[in-house]
């Protein structure tokens, strides 16, 4: 009993700003844990669509879907049984996304090959995983700096006419933001204390951040993995 209380305490620290109400089961806010199946769901597609095509791109193309997959796991564990390590987790595969995808666009820029992209990749997760794990408050501000390295690594891989910009691109990319905006927006007025915040709802905004975030990373990965785009 000691244990799920210190769980359970552990868990107002963790999720207490994702507004919906803290219970005692499983998942502990099931709107929230089961919205970040998303990422897993779209992340493993992505894993799918790589497994049936070629090119030297796909190897990554995996690890992306994969890094995406793991949001998903870390999330689930995050908002549902809150096991040891669940805030790394949950800190970590994110930042994971956003290494893949500054490594590769490095790769793009520097001309590496895809064993040195992945490598890079999983070096930054390391480091960051380490920081993370001994200071746990850094966790968004590390995630920040990695998201950051992700934009400009992406703008300036397309201004230096490394990869094709084209209407279908310019789609994608609309797409992104617009989700991304959209997801920010409702994130924040459904924040605990946000004027649509409401615990007991089965409608989260905090979940709405999951899906829509959720399809924007699934986005970009088709986007930036397809051959038009190269």
């Amino acid at each position: 009993m000691s244990n799920l209380v210190d769980m359970t305490l552990l868990f107002g620290e963790l999720g207490e700003s994702d507004c919906e109400e803290i219970g005692d089961g499983i998942l502990q806010q099931p709107v929230n844990a089961l919205s970040s199946g998303a990422y897993t769901v779209f992340g493993l597609w992505l894993i799918w669509r790589a497994l049936r095509q070629s090119g030297s791109d796909k190897p990554v193309e995996i690890f992306y879907g994969l890094a995406l997959a793991g949001v998903g796991v870390g999330s689930i564990a995050f908002h549902g049984p809150v096991p040891p390590g669940a805030r790394l987790l949950h800190d970590l595969t994110i930042a994971a996304v956003l290494a893949v995808i500054a490594a590769r666009n490095l790769g793009v820029l520097a001309k590496w090959g895809r064993k040195r992209v992945m490598g890079s990749a999983l070096a930054t997760i390391v480091v960051v995983g380490a920081v993370m794990a001994l200071a746990p408050d850094l966790g968004n501000a590390l995630t920040g700096v990695v998201g950051v390295a992700a934009v400009v690594t992406e703008v300036i891989v397309y201004r230096a006419g490394h990869r094709r910009f084209s209407r279908r691109l310019a789609r994608l990319l609309s797409a992104i933001v617009l989700l991304l905006a959209f997801a920010g927006i409702i994130n924040v007025l459904g924040r605990t204390g946000g004027p649509i915040c409401d615990p007991d709802s089965y409608f989260q905004g905090h979940a709405v951040w999951h899906l829509l975030t959720a399809a924007a990373f699934m986005v970009y990965g088709y986007a930036a993995f397809s051959p038009a785009s190269d």
